[in-house]
């Protein structure tokens, strides 16, 4: 392994590891590395945690295996940028630092921040941190990789200048302990970026923990099978183009008058239906398993984001609310 900044160390007990045959291991625990990559990942207690990651780990296997520049330059940086709340100007603050990305996935919003980085770490529950190695090679000369739980992270506390989180901490047993349990490795002063679902309108609501009800205890390849008419039907009603108008506020169901596009509206009001023309249908599909698939998928308000933060000492230095979710960078005191 290189000689980094920040060691790994067993994730149950913060014991040092010696690398020993392929494996790391400290007087209690062994743990395997294989292709650069150990997995700390060795007893989820928590059937749910281990659905979540299951789900994950097929969702990045069917994912695309290599996004070009000019794919992610045009289609996704500017979603990432959004989602996480991020203008240019704020990126400073992953400039010459020592970042963890919680939930790495298969790498691809890493791209946004990894290359500015001092020293990079990327953990995931799933084996999409193999797709990860990949992804960031040739963007990240310092890449460190494993795969781990974010409630047992294999680093020592007050280890990183930054955490970065997007759209993890929701899937887990509880978003709070998620929160509490990725600050004790920020360093005091740090900053914690993350971005986490809010609470939608009532039908949405309904309607989505209804499918979630439905697919979650299917096998991955019968849940996407599932949930294909609905990206079928999201595909149709894009296509028609429709627009409609809602002459005024109907606040028992939380809808705005506005015009809307036909599609859009279902989607943000009554179930989740995703669709895009440059993703295609097996990537809006995919997109659409992501939501529904977990069985954690928990929903805040942007009130328990601020409560959480004065509880464990963070100054908020913004909430941000997106179509989806909201995006939070804070520092921890």
């Amino acid at each position: 392994m290189p000689q980094r900044m920040i060691q790994w160390v067993d994730p149950i007990t913060n014991e040092p590891l010696i690398e020993q045959n392929g494996f790391f291991i400290s007087k209690t625990g062994k743990y395997e590395i294989k292709n650069g990559i150990p997995n700390f990942v060795t007893n989820l207690n928590n059937e749910g945690q281990k659905q979540v990651k299951d789900g994950f780990s097929y969702k990045w296997e069917k994912a695309l295996h290599v996004i070009e520049d000019s794919f992610y330059n045009e289609n996704l940086k500017g979603i990432y940028s959004e989602m996480m709340g991020l203008s240019d100007e704020d990126l400073s603050i992953f400039e010459n630092k020592i970042i963890l990305d919680v939930g790495v996935g298969s790498g691809s919003s890493a791209r946004m921040w990894g290359s500015m980085s001092k020293e990079f770490h990327g953990i995931d529950i799933s084996t999409g941190v193999y797709k990860a190695k990949n992804t960031l090679k040739d963007s990240i000369s310092n890449l460190i990789l494993a795969q781990a739980d974010l409630n047992r992270l294999p680093y020592p506390d007050n280890s990183f200048d930054v955490i970065v989180s997007n759209g993890v901490l929701h899937h887990t047993p509880n978003t709070k302990e998620a929160l509490k349990n990725i600050i004790e490795k920020l360093k005091p002063g740090g900053s914690c970026l993350f971005y986490i679902y809010k609470k939608k309108s009532p039908i949405r609501e309904f309607s989505d923990d209804y499918i979630r009800s439905k697919i979650c205890d299917l096998d991955p390849d019968s849940a996407l099978e599932q949930l294909k008419p609905i990206t079928e039907f999201a595909k149709s009603v894009h296509e028609k183009s429709i627009e409609i108008e809602v002459p005024e506020d109907i606040p028992i169901l939380e809808i705005k008058k506005g015009k809307y596009d036909l599609q859009r509206f279902i989607y943000q009001h009554f179930f989740k239906c995703f669709w895009n023309d440059k993703f295609g249908f097996d990537i809006s599909n995919l997109t659409n398993f992501d939501w529904y698939y977990p069985k954690f998928s928990w929903r805040h308000t942007s009130d328990e984001i601020n409560r959480w933060c004065k509880e464990f000492q963070l100054e908020i230095k913004f909430i941000k609310e997106t179509m989806s979710g909201y995006a939070c960078l804070a520092l921890k005191k």
